[in-house]
């Protein structure tokens, strides 16, 4: 008759591994067989397909683990101690290039990815030749920091190496996902569902199973193991659910919204040469440099201004923010320039990003309807404003006006 204790460890054993390679196994071709969205030539693989390749690759991974792992409690033998820890060291930048992707879209080159896994190759090669792969397990434990202490060494650098690998990546990923929101706010009028809030959870998230992988690598028992694979199965299916549902931008593309029904004429409209041409002036010139021409500073700035009258025409007169999907690229087209010139004169003219610009004119927009309109509904007044949610709506107005927009309304727009 089989003991309980055994067979419950038996039972957990086995459900811990098999999950832990079939999950992975599972999402990774459901996320490659999946009809989306294609690659991009500048910015590479999709994000998607990225990580089904991870996903797959963990899984294989996590087979021989267990593999491994069963050998070892069904012929006591030692296996190899630090192959733990070179898992973790294959996974941990594995899922940072993931992130990386998301949040910054290039094309990932394959000795940049080779370069980030020789950590785990070097730990694996030398785990050859420190551990013995036959040798018994208490034996092992025995000996292990009397007869032969390089090995403990050994395991000890790799758990920092491993440590040291989860504060820098997890740097990296945060201030990707800084600089993704300045560039969603330089190129687009309206974030709410392209921003990445699920970021917010997700990198602590990827932090705690990295921080969850050392310390199990650490202990090295039975029970750390299942809580390893448990860890895993979560933060994959977790993955897996965000990938299905959430957009990917691409900032090296344009984006070509036909937005407007009708074309908006500009005012003016500048020749893409001249914009081409034009050089941003430097507020001080190293003396070894001749000063630039009066004149040639002078028809600089008329050119700057004439596009910021432009610029201006098209939002007062035209009101294209009312347009909820409205982007740089969209003004850049309607007056005849490239973005990079239209966010320049944007950032350095109105001291405003892209989309503290448009928000600016749509809120405008918002309390002109408030005070013309007070029977109107705040919907309504979102809709016709611009925005594509009421919550974002409310959040922007509350940011600009101190207050929300019923309580604006109630102290500006009701009749005495």
């Amino acid at each position: 008759m089989i003991n309980n204790n055994m067979f419950s460890s038996i039972f957990w054993m086995y459900f811990s591994y098999v999950l832990s390679f079939i999950i992975p196994l599972f999402c990774g071709i459901t996320l490659l067989t999946i009809k989306g969205e294609s690659s991009n030539k500048q910015a590479g693989i999709h994000p998607r397909s990225l990580l089904g390749v991870i996903f797959i690759l963990t899984g294989f991974l996590f087979i021989l683990n267990m593999t491994q792992n069963i050998q070892k409690f069904y012929t006591g033998e030692l296996g190899l101690p630090a192959f733990d820890i070179a898992i973790n060291l294959v996974l941990i930048p594995l899922y940072f290039f993931y992130f990386r992707k998301v949040t910054k879209p290039e094309r990932l080159n394959r000795w940049k990815i080779t370069r980030h896994l020789l950590p785990a190759i070097i730990v694996f090669i030398l785990a050859l030749f420190i551990f013995p792969l036959q040798e018994d397990t208490a034996q092992f434990k025995q000996t292990y920091t009397i007869a032969n202490p390089i090995r403990m060494i050994f395991q000890y650098i790799c758990l920092i190496v491993q440590m040291v690998m989860i504060i820098i990546y997890a740097t990296c990923i945060l201030r990707f996902k800084k600089q993704h929101i300045q560039e969603l706010e330089n190129n687009y009028s309206s974030t709410e569902n392209i921003d990445l809030k699920w970021l917010d959870q997700a990198i602590p998230l990827a932090i705690v199973y990295a921080v969850i992988a050392l310390a199990m690598s650490a202990i090295q028992s039975t029970w750390s193991d299942y809580l390893f694979h448990l860890t895993s199965i979560f933060f994959i299916f977790y993955l897996f659910i965000h990938a299905l549902n959430e957009p990917y931008i691409y900032y090296t593309t344009t984006h070509p919204l036909h937005i407007l029904e009708t074309p908006v004429i500009p005012c003016e409209k500048i020749s893409l040469e001249e914009i081409e041409a034009e050089i941003k002036p430097e507020p001080e010139l190293s003396s070894v440099f001749p000063p630039l021409p009066e004149k040639y500073l002078k028809n600089l700035g008329e050119k700057r201004e004439k596009m910021k009258d432009e610029l201006i025409c098209l939002f007062d007169q035209k009101e294209i923010y009312t347009n909820g999907n409205l982007t740089i690229n969209d003004v850049a087209n309607l007056l005849g320039t490239n973005r990079t010139y239209v966010s320049n004169v944007i950032n350095n003219e109105f001291g405003f990003s892209f989309y503290q610009f448009v928000n600016k004119y749509r809120i405008q927009k918002a309390t002109i309807l408030l005070l013309e309109h007070p029977e109107m509904q705040i919907q309504e007044v979102a809709t016709l404003s611009g925005f594509n949610s009421l919550s974002s709506f409310i959040s922007s107005f509350k940011l600009n006006e101190g207050i929300t927009p019923k309580q604006w309304k109630q102290r500006y727009a009701t009749p005495l």
